[in-house]
């Protein structure tokens, strides 16, 4: 069963950020997580490249790569081996920064 807290927030976020795309990908998360720190949240697949909210997350924490690569490097028609490599990358990389800005965990 699918963690409504982390639904909420991948929803919210996306949300906002579609509605203010100008606006800067770390501002979107920080107001989003805004009074969700220090819990435990399941966001599953959704924290998995190449998953929009795992791209914002990305974006957010100033990963070199852009969102456009990564969605080339992990989506459908990429090499099975480069998108594993990278989503093991993402894990080890970019998951902990987020887990440690909104103190989740």
């Amino acid at each position: 069963m699918p963690d409504p807290v982390a639904t909420a927030i991948v929803a919210e976020a996306l949300a906002l950020r579609a509605s203010h795309a100008h606006a800067p990908a770390l501002d979107v998360l920080d107001l989003v997580m805004r009074g969700r720190h220090e819990q435990l949240i399941d966001f599953d697949d959704d924290m998995v490249p190449p998953a929009p909210f795992a791209l914002l997350v990305a974006e957010a924490m100033g990963d070199i790569m852009s969102a456009a690569d990564w969605l080339a490097a992990t989506g459908p028609k990429a090499d099975p081996h480069l998108r594993a490599t990278l989503q093991l990358q993402y894990a080890l990389n970019v998951w902990p920064q987020f887990l440690m800005r909104y103190r989740l965990g």
